[in-house]
């Protein structure tokens, strides 16, 4: 997707292309452009102001429900053993 201004940029041209055919250094006046500009501003607000509506809209999905509690797939360990590990100690 071409960035906000891109468009307003290409009319601008393609205006200057059509009056150099019939003047040559004609410039469109500050008018013209203020126009384009203060256009290209309200489009931009207009969409992220939809965009951020649209956002806000959006049906949120209810939780999801917990799994039930399982039995552990891990053996429980018995209290400390230390005879298994006396001989590291060494």
């Amino acid at each position: 997707m071409a960035p906000p201004g891109t468009f307003g940029l290409v009319l601008l041209l393609m205006g200057a292309a059509a009056a150099q055919s019939e003047c040559s250094g004609c410039l469109p006046g500050p008018g013209p452009i203020a126009a384009l500009v203060a256009a290209d501003v309200i489009v931009t607000l207009l969409i992220a102001g939809g965009a951020y509506w649209l956002a806000g809209r959006g049906h949120r999905a209810p939780p999801t429900p917990r799994p039930p509690e399982q039995d552990s797939h891990y053996q429980e360990l018995q209290g400390a053993r230390a005879d298994l590990y006396s001989e590291l100690k060494r």
